[in-house]
């Protein structure tokens, strides 16, 4: 038998019973020395203690399998609940790749009480509507994966439970992450910072998004962060369970659905059913020009002669890009080379937009292109789409600069060869002007 047992934040209180049952009845006890001395006074002298060092996660696997196996009860353990960040997918990846079919050896795991909800009880009620959990260790997970699902959650107003926050060899993750929801979230957003959660070196403080200092988080912190409905309550932190909540009670007077959406959940935009369609562009045009370019993050979607041209264009801007594509041309393989983009050397993913603001598609494959626009303007973003400019939001004209003189020529999408012969015609009379 092959016991995977949660022991629970800290507290020998938070195993349940079922666990105790489990772990008193094993022959055999593996997992993490500190794990171990948690649960030493639960132990008899007749049982074997196997600990080992964190870092040989799959060595501790494999052998709690050899053990089972071999005819021997054994219990891996693991605090919080096993089954989240923990030894129970380890355990299961072994089973799998060994041809596993579910019942030799038997197992069985022993659900606990989590990290994020032990700090929830401490604190009252932050996880009153919907949340996540994301861990920002990079190890195992890598960043661009981690950041896109940092986005994802920022933009649909979840809850977050961000586990392994910081470690001395990872200290800016955090930071970064923080950054991400300040772009989201008002700066006041509350935030608990939970160490060792019911242990005898609890420690518990509430700050804001704006105020809270990585430096104070370490690996056995967890960081809670509201939505845009959750308030502190002295000493605690509360999210209602809808954002219906103060309708229901009079709270905001007569208010109504549209009241919710334009005041209550700022600045998030959830799209609502499909994009209308554009209006002709013959008729409504607003050209505008954008500033703060180093901070603005775009996404090209195409590694072809096109997505080359809308890359040199955005890096002349100094704007940060996100390049898409299986293949590249040669020069644009030389930028990726020299850090001036990232690219994701495969094709297009959903999901692949979150965090950007521009996006620009120029693929060779004409239903990918229409899905990204779609995705696109489900998200409210920037979009130029190459072989269909009526499926995106904008198009780039032609462009002369010098120092403090932009100017741009548009045919409205209609004809870009034109609009560079009328662009080359203006800076060579600027040029003869002396301009």
């Amino acid at each position: 038998m092959l016991s995977l047992i949660s022991l629970g934040p800290g507290d020998l209180g938070q195993i349940t019973s079922a666990a105790q049952r489990a772990l008193q009845a094993a022959q055999v006890i593996l997992g993490y020395q500190v794990y171990i001395d948690l649960v030493r006074p639960l132990l008899s002298p007749e049982q074997q203690v196997r600990p080992s060092p964190i870092g040989h996660e799959v060595e501790r696997a494999e052998l709690a399998v050899d053990l089972a196996t071999s005819g021997q009860s054994v219990a891996m353990l693991s605090s919080g609940d096993i089954g989240i960040y923990a030894m129970a997918s380890p355990v299961f990846e072994v089973l799998r790749r060994r041809g596993w079919t579910g019942d030799d050896p038997p197992v069985e795991v022993f659900p606990g009480v989590s990290a994020i909800q032990a700090a929830a009880a401490r604190l009252g009620a932050p996880l009153g509507h919907d949340f996540c959990t994301i861990s920002l260790s990079d190890l195992l997970t890598p960043w661009s994966v981690i950041e896109r699902r940092l986005q994802a959650a920022a933009w649909g107003d979840f809850v977050i439970g961000f586990y392994n926050p910081r470690s001395q060899k990872r200290d800016w993750q955090l930071r970064r992450a923080l950054g991400i929801l300040l772009a989201h979230r008002a700066a006041e957003t509350p935030v608990a910072v939970v160490r060792n959660v019911t242990r005898p070196d609890e420690q518990i403080s509430l700050t804001t998004l704006a105020e809270l200092q990585p430096e104070q988080v370490d690996m056995f912190t967890l960081v809670l962060v509201g939505n845009s409905q959750s308030y502190r309550l002295g000493e605690r932190l509360v999210t209602p369970r809808g954002y219906m909540e103060d309708c229901r009670s009079g709270g905001l007077g007569d208010c109504n659905v549209e009241d919710l959406s334009s005041e209550m959940v700022q600045p998030f935009d959830f799209a609502q059913g499909q994009p209308s369609t554009p209006p002709p562009l013959q008729t409504h045009l607003y050209p505008i020009s954008l500033i703060h370019t180093d901070q603005t993050q775009a996404v090209v979607v195409g590694g072809g002669p096109v997505g080359e041209r809308k890359v040199r264009g955005l890096l002349n801007a100094g704007v940060k890009v996100r390049l898409i594509s299986p293949e590249v041309t040669p020069k644009l393989e030389a930028w990726a080379a020299e850090g001036q983009l990232e690219w994701l050397q495969r094709p297009y993913q959903t999901g692949d937009l979150l965090g950007s603001r521009l996006v620009f598609v120029a693929t060779n494959h004409r239903a990918i292109n229409a899905q990204i626009a779609q995705e696109a303007a489900q998200l409210g973003l920037l979009c130029n789409v190459a072989d269909a400019p009526s499926e995106g939001n904008f198009h780039v004209p032609a462009v002369h600069r010098q120092p403090n003189l932009v100017i741009s020529v548009s045919t409205l999408g209609q004809d870009p060869g034109r609009a560079k012969a009328v662009r080359d015609q203006i800076t060579a009379q600027l040029d003869n002007n002396g301009t």
